[in-house]
């Protein structure tokens, strides 16, 4: 994402941080990765890690596994943004690294553990997705069946289901669904639960009525069905709007907050014609509980 559009929506609304003053030169990328290793290590005595370095800086990355099975590969540049963009946060920067790797730990003792159903998460994608799958199963044979469950959401965003397992990641079909007695509503109510778990990792960025969330890069546009259980961590003034540009873009600001939607609007178009996992320039409002198309 473009940091520009980021430094438009929080122009004037970052607060002042308390400790600012002098700080000692920030930590170049290779010691940068190693403090974020030696956590790690801290946290896992018994993981196995190797650091690898790249030609570039989105090449850096963690490989590291654990006994029981588990393996993971971590890329530091996100992190190392965001350090160089606060190097006096250091420690929580790499707290929340940390936390990241919880978060895959966690999700891979519960996909060895977890029944079938518990799996199964809600993933926001377009008309335009559907459509091609459409025609992707029409030229195999499908005729004009589909793999996979989808229902409308709102405007163009469409609503489907993954199991999201510790080794894959494949899409609920609607026989699959049948097949376990799921019928739609039961099935979104069971996804929307399962993403309850993740409510502790979900981070909001900034203040003052204009935010930014982040989640793992997978169910962070997912989120916003959930704006009821967080809403309390993102006050804004008037009716909540979201820009859901990409399925790791999810912005928030109020409706009476005219310059923010402004904004808001900008970001949407920009990022869901540039991201590699875009989805709608349109911006929603949630209104009785649901997202809607934000009507000019």
């Amino acid at each position: 994402m473009p940091m520009s559009l980021l430094s438009k929506l929080f122009r004037g609304r970052r607060p002042a941080r308390a400790d600012a003053g002098v700080c000692p030169a920030p930590l170049d990328l290779h010691a940068f990765t190693e403090r974020y290793a030696q956590a790690l290590r801290a946290l896992w005595p018994q993981a196995r890690l190797r650091v690898g370095h790249g030609a570039r800086l989105a090449d850096t990355r963690i490989d590291w596994s654990l006994p029981d099975g588990f393996a993971a590969t971590q890329f530091v540049a996100s992190g190392y943004r965001r350090y160089l963009d606060a190097p006096e946060a250091l420690e929580r920067v790499l707290a929340e690294q940390v936390e990241a790797a919880r978060a895959l730990q966690r999700r891979h003792a519960l996909g060895a553990q977890a029944g079938d159903d518990d799996a199964i998460l809600p993933v926001l994608k377009t008309r335009g997705w559907h459509e091609v799958a459409l025609q992707q199963a029409r030229a195999i044979g499908g005729g004009a069946g589909i793999a996979f469950v989808v229902e409308a959401l709102a405007g163009d965003l469409v609503l489907s289901f993954v199991e999201d397992r510790a080794d894959s990641m494949d899409y609920l079909s609607p026989s699959e669904a049948e097949r376990r007695g799921l019928a739609p509503d039961a099935l979104r109510a069971r996804a929307l639960r399962n993403l309850q778990r993740f409510l502790p990792e979900l981070e909001i960025e900034g203040g003052d009525g204009r935010y930014v969330l982040r989640l793992d890069r997978n169910y962070d546009a997912s989120m916003a069905l959930l704006f009821e259980h967080w809403r309390e961590r993102a006050p804004v003034r008037g009716e909540p709007v979201f820009a859901i540009a990409a399925r790791d873009e999810l912005w928030l600001c109020g409706r009476d907050d005219d310059e923010g939607v402004q904004r808001l609007g900008e970001a949407a178009a920009e990022i869901s014609r540039t991201s590699a996992y875009g989805l709608s320039s349109a911006l929603f409002v949630w209104r009785d509980g649901a997202l809607r198309v934000l009507e000019d």
